[in-house]
């Protein structure tokens, strides 16, 4: 797989470029030019050009649509092809040419000789395509996809014709198919071109320190990587293979937290990255992790997976110190007692990590072994990280052996963004036992507080009215509230679905207390509740007309 796409759109992310990574589209002073592929031959026979970039994007579905909405296919489609227009018209530069094919297609002949550019045009272009109508047409965008190629075609192929169009569309096709019968046999992943990043906020336990996100292919995309993976026989291709994963993630991955940095100033990523990769030092992956800014770095580390058993400690230093080029923490998925891991590689080594995700059940072997796990790391001065905790049981037990970090499903869902260094409540802290005071689940089961993914909210009075708050924090049974809204001392509203009494008022706002506990899996999603319902709306009045009825009585 070509990643000379991908280091462009790092490097772009950093660059101030119009043409920065997203879909923000570029900015010219005319439009391309519509519908125009003569006046593109006559372009090409003036400057003697050899070969032309051209590109094609393709609506895949819209027939599956038609037995589904009947007589409005015709306006749906129509829709869905206008917006492909749309989208073209704002992305493309104004010497870009695209003429509009039958059944969904567009041609698209660009200016660049670039042909690396020439791709990622096209395959941004695609996904703001895919972006919109799956905003704009509910009904059909689910059915629908779109494809996009991209590739150099000799000039002669469609000048010297008397059908340019069809010649140009035909050797793009036949360039297509020669590129995915050469991928087919060297079983390249081609679900990569669609692949985006989630992110797995680890929560930091006893206030180690600040939420980490870590990355993690898309669903659908690992698991078509999985199956590729299965079908390779040769070594060598595997490793390759591994390898484009890893470059695609890590760039993925920079893309969100560049987004992050800017949005929410704070966030932190660690990146999985294979064993080999970094022992055979590709030169996809550094030159990739060379593109990062240094003030970025200190934002990211680096998950190395896949250590086998019969690599040595000398190759262990090997790859740590690869790594540590890209960033100072480096984190290693091995034991701490593994007898490889000697003072040189565990001085520059940052953390040590263990999937649970493989762990089978949840019994008294695997609690003794990551109860040694935690208390090795801690005595070797190393951070350590629990992730892929999908049981209540597994991340009691990962918190039990005092695990810096902890991740998986029954911690937190993955995001599409990375998630802010501010502690969050864990889904299974309702679930912690009862200790003593002064222990950390004691501190853990008393609601600690949090600021939300989400802090814009909604505040909703007894009377009807309404506004909007930014929430500076909150936890399960209470919240710190931002707003110009007036509001006194034993008043009730609500703050999305959430009912609650002000306890206190703050310069700028005001503290209140929710009228039940909330658990902690429900809480964020309770806050950004766009109404309220009318049981809850009922209760905030009886509420408030018994508290002016004690008043008025006093």
């Amino acid at each position: 797989m070509r990643t000379d796409y991908l280091l462009k759109r790092v490097r772009e992310l950093f660059t101030g470029s119009s043409k920065a990574v997203g879909f923000a589209a570029a900015t010219s002073a005319s439009s391309p030019r519509v519908n125009d592929i003569a006046g593109l031959v006559s372009h090409i026979r003036a400057r003697n050009s050899t070969a032309v970039m051209a590109g094609c994007v393709l609506l895949v579905g819209l027939d599956e649509i038609r037995a589904r909405v009947g007589e409005g296919w015709n306006t749906l489609a129509d829709r869905a092809t206008g917006i492909a227009e749309e989208v073209l018209q704002q992305f493309l530069g104004p010497q870009d040419v695209f003429q509009r094919l039958p059944s969904g297609a567009f041609q698209v002949c660009f200016e660049t000789q670039d042909e690396a550019f020439a791709h990622f045009q096209v395959q941004r272009i695609a996904a703001r395509i895919e972006e919109r109508i799956k905003l704009e047409l509910q009904h059909g965008a689910p059915m629908v996809s779109v494809e996009s190629f991209a590739a150099a075609v000799d000039s002669q192929r469609f000048t010297e014709t008397s059908d340019p169009l069809a010649a140009l569309h035909a050797s793009l096709l036949d360039i297509r198919d020669q590129v995915s019968d050469r991928s087919a046999k060297r079983h390249r992943i081609t679900a990569l071109r669609y692949a985006s990043a989630l992110f797995q906020p680890l929560w930091p336990s006893r206030a180690f320190g600040k939420t980490i996100n870590r990355s993690l292919l898309d669903s659908w995309v690992g698991t078509a990587a999985a199956e590729h993976l299965t079908a390779l026989e040769s070594r060598d291709e595997l490793l390759e293979a591994l390898a484009n994963l890893d470059c695609v993630l890590f760039a993925k991955s920079v893309e969100g937290l560049h987004q992050a940095l800017g949005d929410i100033k704070q966030a932190s990523v660690m990146v999985p990255v294979q064993f080999q990769t970094l022992l055979g030092a590709s030169p996809e992956f550094i030159e990739l992790g060379a593109a990062l800014p240094p003030p970025y770095r200190k934002f990211l580390l680096l998950d190395v997976i896949g250590v086998p058993s019969a690599a040595s400690a000398l190759e262990l230093l090997q790859v740590v110190r690869t790594a540590r080029e890209i960033t100072e923490r480096v984190v290693l998925q091995v034991t701490p007692w593994d007898d490889r891991l000697n003072d040189g590689v565990r001085g520059a080594t940052w953390g040590l990590s263990i999937s649970l995700g493989e762990a089978e059940g949840e019994n008294l072997q695997m609690a003794s072994e990551l109860e040694r796990f935690g208390r090795e790391a801690r005595l070797a001065g190393l951070a350590s990280f629990a992730y892929g905790a999908n049981t209540i049981g597994k991340a009691e037990a990962a918190y039990s052996a005092q695990f810096n970090y902890l991740g998986g499903a029954a911690v937190h869902s993955t995001l599409a963004t990375p998630r802010s260094h501010a502690r969050f409540a864990p889904l299974f802290g309702d679930r912690l036992p009862s200790s003593a005071a002064g222990d950390d689940r004691a501190e853990l089961r008393a609601h600690p507080r949090f600021v939300p993914l989400n802090t814009q909210a909604l505040i909703f009075l007894p009377d009807g009215r309404q506004t909007r708050c930014r929430i500076a924090n909150v936890s399960a049974s209470g919240a710190v509230v931002l707003t110009f809204l007036a509001l006194g001392v034993g008043d009730y509203l609500a703050i999305g679905a959430i009912g609650a009494q002000v306890v206190r008022v703050t310069r700028g706002g005001f503290a209140v207390q929710f009228l039940e506990v909330q658990q902690a899996f429900s809480l964020e999603s309770a806050l950004q509740a766009k109404s309220i319902e009318p049981r809850l709306l009922k209760t905030l009045q009886e509420l408030g007309a018994d508290r002016l009825g004690h008043r008025n009585k006093a």
